[in-house]
Formats: C-alpha cells, sequence, structure tokens
C-alpha cells in the first residue's frame, strides 16, 4: 500500500519535482488494550514503522496522534503545510470514513467533517481489498449507504478519492490480523505476509508476542 500510493502520489502534477516528506501515524486512540495504552504493542509498533520507513523512504517521520477522526488530522496536517497531501488507506478504512455515527458530535455531520478534511489539495489513496468471494474491491466499485452514494460519486468524480492503481493482487489476501495470531502462534506462515526487514526485526527482538516454531513445539 505505501510503496504504490507514493509512487502514484508522486506522479501528481502539483507534487512532481517537489521534495517529499512521508509521515507516518499512529494513534493512541486504536492501541488500548482495556487497561489503558499498551506500552510495549506500541513501542514494538515504533520499531516496525521505522524499519518500513528505511525500506520506503530516506525522508520519513513517525507522528503518534490521539485523533480519533481524519478531519482532525487533516486539520492537523494542514496547520503546518500548504504543499499537496496524500493519504493512504484501504477500502475498508474508506468505508469506515462514511459511517455517520463518527460524526454526531459535528453539527454539520459527515458534510462538516468532509468539508474540513478535503481543504488545501488533500487526496485519498485507496488501496484494493477482497470481498469474501474473492472479488477486486476498490474505490470505483465501492459502495457505501444509498443516502450517501451521491456524495461518494461526487468525492470521487473531482479527484479527493482516488483509486491506487498499480497494486500487487497476490497482497490483497494478507490480513494483519491474521498475520500477528501466526506471529504469537509461532506459525512460520507470517513470514511470508511482511518485508524480510521487518521479519527479521520481528524475530530478533520478539516483537509483537513473537514465538518461534521451536518455542511452541516445545514449552
Amino acid at each position: 500500500m505505501l510503496q504504490s500510493s507514493k509512487a502514484q502520489f508522486v506522479q501528481e502534477p502539483s507534487v512532481q519535482g517537489e521534495n517529499m516528506t512521508v509521515l507516518f501515524e499512529m494513534t493512541l486512540h486504536n492501541l488500548t488494550d482495556g487497561d489503558g495504552i499498551n506500552e510495549q504493542d506500541f513501542l514494538d509498533r515504533v520499531d516496525i514503522l521505522g524499519a518500513v520507513g528505511e525500506d520506503l523512504a530516506e525522508n520519513y517521520h513517525i507522528m503518534v496522534s490521539n485523533f480519533a477522526e481524519y478531519y482532525r488530522l487533516a486539520a492537523y496536517l494542514l496547520r503546518y503545510s500548504k504543499e499537496p497531501i496524500g493519504v493512504a488507506m484501504g477500502v475498508p478504512t474508506l468505508k469506515e470514513l462514511f459511517e455517520e455515527k463518527y460524526y454526531e458530535e459535528l453539527e454539520g455531520g459527515i458534510l462538516e467533517s468532509f468539508g474540513r478534511m478535503f481543504k488545501n489539495d488533500l487526496r485519498l489513496y485507496v488501496y484494493p481489498s477482497l470481498t469474501d468471494g474473492g472479488q477486486v474491491l476498490n474505490a470505483r466499485n465501492l459502495q457505501v449507504a444509498s443516502h450517501l452514494q451521491s456524495l461518494y460519486e461526487y468525492l470521487l468524480s473531482n479527484g479527493f478519492i482516488r483509486r491506487i492503481e498499480d497494486f500487487r493482487e497476490d497482497y490483497l489476501p494478507i490480513l494483519s490480523r491474521d498475520a500477528l495470531k501466526q506471529i504469537r502462534s509461532g506459525d512460520p506462515q507470517w513470514e511470508q505476509s511482511v518485508p524480510e526487514s521487518v521479519a527479521q526485526l520481528i524475530r530478533e527482538r520478539g516483537l509483537l508476542g513473537y514465538q518461534s516454531a521451536s518455542n511452541t513445539a516445545n514449552p
């Protein structure tokens, strides 16, 4: 996802020839374990993002936030940059953006949230996923709630939402939750789901509750 979105973003006329910064955002909002922040899990993910960043770009940063909504993240980024901003996400996240329950505290609801988010040339670059039936689901064939479909089509037609064109279809069956279960159960299959630099880091440091196959075979 990151490589494909970056490759497409740099082809934008307003981006070509410009110095680009790659920013990995981690929100603490999604890292609670019921008793607060799972600190070890958080630190493990920071280390893994660092390894991914070194593979992906020379100029990268990791940003830790507590933003639960994308329009808040967008507002923060737009406060410090007026340059084009591309946000990479998968289809499931995009679909979740159109859940109106997340915007009940806004007087203008989902319309206000999108008005805040899609400012100053901010674009979403959306990586496809697979349906339960094995069909490729992308930004162009995604269906949202019927009363929001026209809004979705407007954002898509005007380039605020962009389908990532170049992707690895053989990667689509890979799910992070499945890889995490394999890491913790000692199933070595997870190593086929992540970059080698990440796999090496997880093995060497025992990140994310890593269990080797030998450890699980001989408790």
